[in-house]
């Protein structure tokens, strides 16, 4: 019975020993984690990327830096500009923004600052401070008290909030605020 009685202290004592000094704070792990979260995987000064389809260059994006977030799944691009070409190399689109978030996973993107995006078929430029754009249905949108303003070359425009661009179906909209003027070119 003593024996038992020592051998069961001497297992409580080891066990009080073992758990004192084990802490159930996870806190410093939960810290390390969310830094890795922000923690940048790649940092890219005066990045370029070219996308090439069938032997011919289709897009160019350049950025002052890039910098990439694994974790967040997400890129982040300062001072961006593109170009967007046909498969003749006649340029279809060029635009510019001071930041552009881009989705890996999904390939959607949010810009900010000051965004200037121009079509060269439909000679008409979109200038704006925040879009979204989703990939899944072509879709290029603001935030609903947003302001855009898209402007033809010859002059005509359209500005208001609520702006929302679907290129599948070539079709905008304003919700709100639209004022604009058309300029009518007799032949």
């Amino acid at each position: 019975m003593v024996k038992t009685k020592k051998l069961f202290s001497l297992l409580l004592g080891t066990l009080i020993l073992i758990f004192s000094g084990c802490s159930l704070n996870y806190d410093e792990a939960r810290i390390a984690e969310d830094m890795l979260e922000e923690t940048p995987g790649t940092v890219l000064n005066r990045f370029t990327h070219t996308v090439v389809s069938n032997g011919k260059i289709s897009v160019i994006l350049e950025a002052e830096k890039a910098v990439t977030y694994g974790k967040k799944k997400q890129t982040v691009l300062k001072n961006v500009h593109f170009l967007e070409f046909d498969d003749e190399g006649s340029k279809l689109t060029e635009g510019w923004a001071d930041k552009v978030i881009f989705f890996t996973e999904t390939e959607n993107a949010r810009l900010t600052g000051s965004i200037f995006i121009y079509s060269f078929q439909e000679e008409t430029a979109i200038m704006a401070e925040s879009l979204s754009w989703t990939k899944e249905g072509r879709i290029l949108e603001a935030d609903p008290g947003d302001p855009v303003m898209v402007k033809k070359d010859d002059g005509s425009f359209v500005e208001g909030k609520g702006f929302k661009a679907d290129f599948r179906r070539k079709r905008l909209e304003f919700r709100s605020g639209v004022k604009g003027s058309y300029v009518y070119e007799e032949d």
